[in-house]
């Protein structure tokens, strides 16, 4: 089946360029026949490919999308069919020689086209190794993403939804109650962690078969990222919220401390009010979640994006909200066919994490709603995961803002100062922490990937201890770092969070002070502010990815990615 689809493609991509050979004006100069030679060629290129990816693409979505909602073994047996087909297509050899050959000879200069070849080439390179260590990779990240989606903790005899578990460790004050749930959770790690070795060994052979150190490496190279900028920038980073965060996990140890009645040296990683520690466990007087226990958070989400003349409505239709048996206990936004079939999957409750989490996820969504339906099918994307984190993480930020609280939410005015500024006071916490938490992630697969043999969960334990000043539980070998969705089944992208915060903080200052002249961005979430939402669809939606991202940060902005906003918001 798939030598056939590939000697169809190529037999395809071969006639076509017969025809518009022998049809080429014998007068053009011998340069500009070159390049209108390399430019049919690779029109005829991406026809062919097209017309066997665009299906794939679709059937992909789709399964994916029931498989979510459902749990359903022949949802996921359909989604890892249309995987290992969209990985057959990419693997096809003579057509990635073809692109290759075409991205070396510089003679594609048509704009588009030359980021439509771009495009393909990494879209192609990772799938040129074995195809039969890529269709390994595929079933073990089926199987992963299936534990996660239908793993319930066992809590006292009770099996309990993630949404339980994040309630129990927000809320609970028994030292006993939050350690069994926090257990309970990480335990899927005794199904994951060998799937994990096996998936990081074969993504390691993978890379190197293409000339790359590691998958690590490569995953870099794929994303346009150059990895010397990237160490330093999160060495950087490391540097400007060291000591600003070692302040505020002192204050964080101490409230813990006194909430469940522990001396430090007992403190623990179920003790920091969510599973990672990688959100505010809460330090004000004024509970946030209040704020939202009885409001219709849909409601607010398409009135803020409304006002921006960003209307979600249709997307909110096409959604699925609320948890139930067997659908995926995370959220996601996904773009089913790029021609504005967006849709979203949320688990929502009446608390401050799904408020955030909706607008976030609906960032996302007018994101890809937004994107110009005239650019090309292959440039019909946001220009990078940090692009669209960034945006989706600076929407659901707007939650703790004090224009949002008191114009979305409407906030009586009595309650509208304590509230805020224990909101705003959380934000600047919850992004020291997250910055944090990054760190982690983004040095454990680094090291996971250029020495996969060496203890994994030592490793785990002593990034936690250094960058989150996070005591280990009393099992090192508690393999905490298996219990993270992203590590299994996303890897190598958990930078593009933290990475797009720093985009987020770039575009809200410039676009609060440039485009509706408020010099303290912190004043602004945008609502009611078209203007900014004309600026977000025309400078950062529409273009798709017709450019890098970070040609697009500076398209945007003027400047290239820089940390100094995001430091001059939250850590300053």
């Amino acid at each position: 089946m798939t030598n056939l689809h590939s000697g169809i493609l190529a037999m395809t991509v071969v006639s076509v360029l017969g025809s518009i050979q022998t049809t080429m004006a014998s007068d053009v100069p011998k340069a500009a026949a070159s390049a209108v030679k390399a430019q049919a060629e690779f029109t005829a290129l991406r026809d062919a490919y097209l017309a066997r990816f665009k299906p794939l693409f679709l059937e992909s979505a789709n399964a994916w999308w029931e498989a979510s909602i459902s749990g359903d073994d022949k949802a996921f047996a359909k989604k890892k069919e249309t995987d290992k087909a969209l990985l057959a297509l990419h693997a096809n050899r003579e057509m990635f020689a073809r692109i290759k050959a075409l991205r070396e000879s510089g003679e594609v200069r048509n704009p588009k086209m030359a980021r439509q070849l771009e495009v393909m080439y990494f879209q192609f390179l990772p799938a040129q190794a074995d195809p039969s260590l890529q269709e390994k990779i595929i079933d073990i990240q089926n199987r992963v993403e299936q534990t996660f989606n239908t793993h319930r903790s066992e809590v006292g005899g009770k099996k309990l939804t993630e949404n339980d578990i994040r309630k129990i460790l927000k809320d609970s004050k028994d030292s006993e109650e939050v350690r069994q749930a926090w257990m309970g959770y990480t335990s899927v790690s005794k199904n994951t962690s060998a799937d994990l070795k096996q998936a990081v060994n074969y993504r390691n052979k993978i890379a190197k078969e293409l000339g790359f150190a590691n998958f690590y490496d490569m995953r870099l190279a794929v994303q346009e990222i150059d990895k010397r900028a990237f160490v330093t920038l999160f060495d950087e980073l490391d540097e400007l919220t060291r000591a600003p965060f070692a302040k505020v996990k002192s204050e964080i140890d101490a409230k813990m401390m006194s909430k469940f009645g522990v001396k430090k040296d007992e403190l623990r990683p179920w003790h920091f009010g969510d599973l990672f520690f990688q959100e505010a466990p809460g330090l004000e007087a004024v509970n946030l979640d209040d704020l939202f226990a009885d409001i219709d958070m849909i409601a607010l989400t398409n009135k803020y994006y409304a006002s921006l003349n960003m209307p979600c409505d249709d997307v909110i239709k096409r959604s699925d909200l609320y948890e139930r048996e067997g659908k995926s206990p995370h959220a996601f936004c996904t773009h089913i066919d790029r021609e504005g079939d967006v849709r979203v999957l949320c688990n929502l409750k009446p608390n401050l994490y799904w408020a955030d989490t909706l607008m976030h996820e609906i960032g996302h969504a007018v994101y890809d709603k937004y994107i110009d339906r005239e650019l090309p099918f292959l440039l019909r994307e946001p220009s990078h995961s940090i692009t669209t984190e960034g945006m989706a993480m600076m929407f659901g930020a707007m939650v703790k803002s004090e224009d949002w609280l008191v114009n979305v939410r409407g906030l009586p005015k009595d309650q509208a100062k304590e509230a805020v500024q224990a909101a705003q006071s959380s934000l600047r916490i919850e992004k020291l922490i997250f910055s944090r938490w990054t760190q982690v992630m983004v040095r454990f697969e680094m090291a996971m990937y250029e020495n996969p043999d060496q203890d994994l969960s030592k490793l785990w334990w002593d990034l936690k201890k250094k960058y989150q000043l996070m005591p280990p539980p009393d099992d090192i070998a508690l393999a905490g770092y298996a219990a993270k969705v992203h590590v299994l089944t996303v890897p190598v992208y958990y930078h593009s969070y933290m990475m797009g915060d720093l985009f987020a903080a770039q575009v809200h200052a410039y676009a609060a002070r440039n485009i509706l002249g408020i010099a303290d961005p912190a004043n602004t979430c945008f609502y009611n502010q078209p203007k900014a939402g004309k600026f977000l669809r025309d400078k950062i939606f529409a273009p798709g990815n017709i450019m890098s991202w970070n040609e697009l940060t500076k398209f945007a902005t003027g400047e290239y990615l820089t940390a100094k906003y995001f430091a001059e918001r939250f850590v300053n």
